[in-house]
């Protein structure tokens, strides 16, 4: 995963998709961006509702919904989206690495892994 994009941008990608009302944190993302900023940490990677763990290339979403959609399509379109997105940014900061396979699926080890956590349906 790339840190060339912020949870903030994740956000917006999100709230884009249609049948997403927006961002809506949990308990687990709030602790998360509340200790991160008493650690000042990258304040680029904490915020309430997008957790971002660099290390494990894993991203957890929070968000509400409305019900103009199956859920599990609004679901879909945002974990497709965030993938996307990261997998482009990450093939541009890859871009003066040589790969050493050149096809690359959803199960490759090098994916974001996206969990999207649905807070509210109305």
């Amino acid at each position: 995963m790339t840190t060339s994009l912020s949870a903030a941008e994740l956000a917006h990608l999100v709230t884009a998709v249609p049948g997403v009302r927006g961002i809506e944190p949990g308990i687990g993302s709030t602790l998360r961006a509340i200790g991160s900023r008493i650690r000042q940490q990258d304040p680029q990677q904490a915020r309430f509702g997008v957790i971002v763990e660099e290390g494990s290339r894993r991203v957890v979403i929070e968000i509400g919904i409305d019900d103009s959609r199956p859920v599990k399509d609004i679901v879909r379109d945002v974990q497709e989206t965030i993938i996307r997105s990261l997998s482009q940014a990450g093939d541009s900061d890859d871009a003066s690495e040589a790969r050493e396979d050149s096809d690359s699926c959803i199960g490759d080890q090098r994916a974001p892994r996206v969990t999207v956590r649905v807070q509210s349906l109305l």
